[in-house]
């Protein structure tokens, strides 16, 4: 583990977080992702939109209609969205409210293309199924693959009691040397010049790397070149390939610096979803998410995305 707190690096400058939107089912990981939400957006003084997805019974879909009034249901779930919204406006935050029915991944993506969101914020729940597996949903891991912003998830083992003004203490950004790692360093620099924390870098080394010191430079070389090129910064020490390999950790090690870390942030880049639908359950994304013990900020390389659908 290597921290970086020198000079800003030179990144684009066009990152922001001025529309919020939060996805909330109102379960407890739910209202910990929105305590989080709004410590982002009174930093950024930006405004939330929370949206919660109602699926209704057909025959309460009929009723609304000949009726031209919300069903019990709907109404029930809008109150208890109210009261939420109540509290988000005490912290000084500006808040608006979606109550839509639908698949509720589907709604959310098109939630946050009607509102432009920023950053889609949501809590996670998952059922265990042994010691070592956890299965977050489909329709987060749809979020997670699809979103065409940054999203900012909240597993079962963040815990409760956000400090609003001072959200994190670190950054830690979790590496596996690919490309759309590489697109996260910018939001990694970036919040940590916002907030004023230091950044923490962890690289997932793969197995072959581990076993051949060629592979593993090569590796690292081209990583740090994807780096270079988003973030600009030439002269940067941890963009240099022995830099980024004496922070390399295997998978557990990786996984028990997220378990252990309660007071960060993790940053990390996403893969499309038509290069990871089929190995998900594998992926370092899935693990961190089922098991770390704070919030996880995931980025799609979008630019690398377009590339894949044009080739």
């Amino acid at each position: 583990m290597a921290a970086f707190t020198g000079e800003p690096l030179g990144m684009d400058r066009e990152i922001q977080f001025k529309q919020i939107l939060v996805a909330t089912d109102f379960l407890a990981s739910s209202r910990v992702a929105l305590d989080y939400a709004v410590a982002f957006a009174a930093h950024f003084k930006a405004s939330i939109v929370i949206l919660h997805v109602v699926e209704l019974m057909p025959a309460a879909m009929e009723a609304e209609v000949l009726t031209k009034s919300y069903s019990q249901t709907r109404q029930a779930e809008y109150d208890r969205l109210a009261a939420l919204a109540d509290g988000v406006r005490r912290a000084g935050v500006n808040v608006s409210m979606l109550v839509k029915n639908g698949v509720p991944s589907d709604v959310i993506l098109q939630a946050v293309k009607q509102t432009q969101a920023d950053l889609l914020v949501l809590g996670i729940h998952g059922v265990d199924r042994g010691i070592d597996h956890l299965l977050i949903g489909s329709n987060a891991e749809k979020l997670l693959l699809s979103a065409p912003c940054p999203t900012l998830i909240v597993g079962t083992h963040v815990l409760s009691g956000v400090d609003l003004s001072h959200p994190m203490k670190k950054i830690l950004y979790f590496s596996d040397f690919t490309p759309e790692a590489a697109a996260a360093a910018p939001y990694a620099a970036f919040l940590r010049d916002e907030f004023g924390v230091p950044v923490e870098f962890y690289h997932l080394l793969p197995e072959a790397a581990i076993r051949n010191r060629t592979a593993a430079q090569n590796l690292a070389a081209e990583y740090c070149k994807s780096v270079k090129s988003i973030v600009g910064d030439e002269q940067a020490e941890w963009c240099s390939p022995d830099f980024q390999l004496k922070n390399g950790l295997g998978l557990d090690q990786m996984i028990q610096q997220a378990q252990s870390q309660p007071s960060g942030l993790i940053v990390l880049g996403v893969r499309s979803e038509s290069s990871l639908k089929r190995h998900f359950h594998t992926c370092l994304a899935y693990h961190l998410l089922s098991k770390a013990a704070s919030p996880v900020l995931s980025i799609r390389n979008l630019s690398a995305n377009a590339q894949q659908q044009g080739a």
